[in-house]
């Protein structure tokens, strides 16, 4: 059961993850500063960094 659970919550951090390269405007953080071309299709770092740790959690 507890695997399903890690599965369940790796595909939602990375579904989340990737919502955040859709994002218009950036309203904190170091991507506050750049300009809308710079953020088109880029995901959030913290949120990849989030999905990659529950990416390796599940493998492990």
């Amino acid at each position: 059961a507890a695997g399903k659970d890690l599965a369940a919550v790796a595909s939602a951090a990375r579904a989340g993850a990737d919502s955040t390269a859709e994002m218009k405007v950036a309203k904190a953080g170091r991507s506050s500063y750049l300009n809308q071309d710079s953020l088109n299709g880029v995901k959030d770092p913290g949120a990849y960094a989030v999905e990659r740790v529950f990416a390796a959690l599940q493998q492990a």
